[in-house]
């Protein structure tokens, strides 16, 4: 297939864009990323003359991914739409772009990138498109990360076109339903089929009509339990008939929204499993060790959140069951002053939230003391999944209703724990290496030793194929913007050189997708307005912390305490780009006159850091302070502050008219913008990544470039010298962030949309063909045994 360059830009530009492309120097790798091929476009605009408008050319540039420069000819990666790339070649002579599949571009590619590679080399290929014929497929990629939206009304058109075999299906997931033993909704001997069914949803609602005893609930129960309806169905007469006309109305006149609300009223989850096994995993004394940070501050909110939601939901449905709530993460002897040997810990505040500990083991069987960097646990996933599984059946006496991975290695277990127990699984990436690394996937012999991305990409690719939804905090995880790729698309297709070719990776169109943001604990982060829920002791403490005290765990002093602090809190590693915000501090004069930088990271000295990544920033920290004479304008604490103490750390900064910045070179979500947000700090924050979609730029917050040092330091600048001269911009900015972040982010929505999300997938995979989906689950878990085992276990 051919188009012709007029399809897609004007006629006076195309000798020009053409004249451009092949003047692009042919570099070492021959590949040229968008952000170059736009930069040199501009530049070769610049020093032209009496030329046409170029606005249709650039529009085309803009969704040119990349160029693979073969001299004489030119490949393009041309993405026409969000999750769509097109691959087309391009000849001087010939303003003609000829289609090429994909299959042929990885092939071209990875001869290019490894030529050393013999003629008679195979690599192994992995399409996993055929394995999505069955269920639907979304069409506009703007709905991708709504797919329950989608499923839902595959499934009511189903039961409006397949009547009888879905309101079969429907009939036996509700009789089969049981928590804790006991059975629930349906007496199977008194309701046998569809038909006795609809004929007792009549009488049902009939009697509950006229029923002349509503508040009597037990007398009301016995009466509809001799109808053949077991507990489960509401805590009121009102709720009761509520839900069984729901139940009347899918049967009678199928629509997505009535099933969807119809299967969240269903007390289906009590038991709930969240994995992560990497890092440090505890409540007190681990965040800012290395692999531990926002990913447990999110997890533990995220459990004590869902305990209280889901009491309410069995509350709600007229049972009396305490939900429980594990959280699988990996026992560490050598504890180093955390609770990490501990087997069992509850988490403070809640009834019955556990973090489970279990260790690794060596393929010798002997437990491994010590910690290990997330990039080196994968030869022990394996084991340690089989241990998870008989750890989890013995707490729980029985199986859980719902499994939730975190990360790659959280995600590998969940998917291995699913198919053993066949309990619904649910994927949270949080972050994907892949797109945080540039060329990863290309030049992964250059990662391999202190990353081995082979092996966690993999594992990446079958267990998000594997997940029965997945849950993202943005839609930029998945599909990216209109410039840019998202994580998740970035496997739909690539290539590792001499090792695999990965043509159709994960199929973003399936419905699995749904975009679910966090919120804070509004325990710890709340606004610091709120005088009346804030401890004096404890401001007081904060104050001299962040401001006055001194010791060996400090660097830097404060000349001037009185100017605006700049503050931020992260772990010191490179993509959170700390040392860039220093340095571009630094070079500003004028916004040195003005304000302060406060950071709280890691730890000062780089001897005390187990990390690489981590010392090496810290070392150039240190210099950059030293460069720009910045002692006097710094303090750089190296400590752990609890929830509590940072919550206040938010607010003291607001006291004091601050800003809180967060200049990561790229951010998937980020936790701390909220809880700046909740505390009324106005937020400047990376436009890479999430951050777009939790701030309106100039309204709730604002957009910065990091890498754009000037103006990144130009947009703070000129806050504060309008907000020093009205204070009530500031204001402005502070109470519209709070009502955004109160708005959108917050935990209790998080939970009701996962149980619903848990609740609508439930009955899809119990309804969806077996012979259809375990297809794909036998072609991941060849990928499992033949690659994912083989290349672990090379770690060392």
């Amino acid at each position: 297939m051919t188009k012709s360059l007029n399809s897609f830009i004007d006629d006076p530009e195309i000798p020009f864009l053409q004249n451009f492309l092949f003047s692009l120097p042919k570099p070492d790798p021959p590949i040229i990323l968008q952000n170059d091929i736009l930069l040199a476009f501009q530049q070769y605009v610049d020093s032209g003359s009496d030329l046409p408008s170029m606005s249709s050319s650039m529009r085309f540039l803009k969704k040119v991914q990349e160029i693979l420069h073969l001299g004489d000819r030119l490949i393009l990666v041309y993405r026409h739409r969000k999750a769509s790339c097109r691959i087309y070649t391009l000849v001087s002579a010939n303003p003609i772009l000829e289609r090429m599949t994909i299959e042929n571009f990885l092939s071209i590619k990875e001869r290019k990138i490894c030529p050393d590679l013999k003629s008679y080399q195979q690599t192994m290929e992995i399409t996993l498109e055929p394995f999505y014929d069955y269920g639907p497929s979304l069409k506009d990629p703007d709905t991708i990360g709504n797919g329950i939206i989608h499923l839902n009304r595959y499934m009511s058109g189903n039961l409006m076109r397949q009547s009888e075999k879905w309101n079969n299906s429907l009939y036996e997931f509700l009789k089969l339903h049981h928590l804790h033993g006991e059975q629930l909704l349906l007496d199977r001997k008194r309701i046998r089929d569809t038909k006795q069914l609809e004929g007792a949803l009549e009488d049902a609602v009939d009697f509950l009509e006229r029923c002349g005893y509503p508040q009597d609930l037990d007398r009301l129960k016995n009466k509809l339990k001799s109808m053949g309806f077991l507990a489960g169905w509401g805590d009121t007469a009102e709720r009761m008939l509520e839900t069984i006309n729901l139940l009347q109305d899918i049967l009678e006149q199928p629509d997505g929204k009535i099933m969807e609300e119809f299967l969240a009223r269903i007390p289906m989850v009590s038991k709930v499993v969240l994995v992560s096994p990497h890092g440090w995993f505890g409540q007190s004394n681990v965040l800012g060790r290395p692999d531990t940070g926002g990913q447990v501050v999110y997890i533990l909110d995220q459990a004590k959140a869902l305990e209280r939601y889901l009491k309410k939901d069995m509350e709600l449905a007229g049972l009396h069951i305490e939900p429980k709530i594990l959280i699988i993460t990996r026992l560490i002897p050598e504890n180093e002053g955390t609770t990490s040997d501990q087997r069992l810990e509850k988490v403070d505040g809640t009834n019955n939230v556990w973090i489970l500990r279990v260790p690794f083991r060596d393929q010798a069987g002997e437990i491994v003391p010590h910690w290990i960097s997330r990039f080196k646990i994968w030869p022990y996933l394996d084991r340690f999944a089989i241990d998870v599984d008989i750890e989890i059946r013995a707490e729980l006496q029985n199986l859980p209703d719902l499994i939730v991975g975190n990360y790659s290695d959280g995600n590998m277990v969940a998917a291995l724990l699913s198919k053993r127990m066949d309990v619904i699984q649910c994927n949270i990436a949080h972050a994907l290496e892949k797109s945080k690394y540039l060329f990863s996937d290309l030049f992964w012999k250059n990662f391999e030793n202190e990353y081995n991305f082979s092996v966690q990409f993999m594992a990446d690719l079958i267990s998000m194929n594997m997940a029965d939804f997945i849950i993202t905090s943005t839609s930029q995880e998945i599909t990216g913007t209109d410039s840019s790729i998202g994580q998740y698309e970035s496997y739909q297709f690539f290539t590792m050189p001499g090792l695999m070719k990965v043509n159709s990776g994960i199929n973003l169109f399936h419905p699995r997708f749904n975009v679910i943001p966090p919120g804070v604990n509004e325990d710890f982060f709340f606004p610091f307005k709120a005088k009346k829920r804030r401890q004096v002791d404890k401001t007081e403490w904060i104050n001299r912390l962040l401001f006055e005290m001194e010791d060996e765990k400090c660097c830097g002093h404060l000349d001037h305490p009185e100017k605006i602090p700049l503050f931020s809190i992260a772990r010191l590693d490179h993509i959170k780009n700390l040392t860039g915000f220093v340095e571009a501090f630094g070079q500003n004069e004028k916004l040195r006159e003005l304000a302060n930088v406060i950071i709280i990271a890691s730890v000062i000295d780089p001897n005390l850091s187990k990390d690489g990544e981590e010392a090496e920033e810290i070392r150039k920290m240190h210099g950059l302070i030293e460069k720009y004479e910045l002692t006097g304008q710094i303090r750089w604490l190296g400590k752990f502050l609890s929830k509590e103490d940072t919550g206040e750390a938010y607010r003291v900064i607001a006291d004091r008219k601050g800003i809180f910045v967060q200049p990561a070179l790229f951010e998937a979500f980020g936790l701390t913008i909220l809880e700046a947000m909740h505390s009324g700090l106005p937020v400047f924050a990376t436009q890479f990544g999430g951050p777009q979609e939790i701030i309106e730029d100039g309204k709730s917050g604002f957009l910065i470039n990091p890498t754009d040092y000037d103006s990144m330091t130009e947009k703070l600048y000129g806050f504060i010298v309008k907000s020093l001269k009205n204070q009530k911009h500031w204001e402005k900015l502070s109470k519209r962030g709070m009502k955004r972040a109160q708005t959108n982010f917050t935990w209790e929505l998080y939970c009701n949309r996962l149980t619903r999300l848990t609740k609508v997938y439930g009955f899809w995979r119990y309804s969806t063909s077996e012979q259809a989906k375990s297809r794909l689950a036998q072609y991941c878990h060849l990928l499992y045994h033949l690659f994912f085992i083989t290349r672990a276990n090379r770690i060392e």
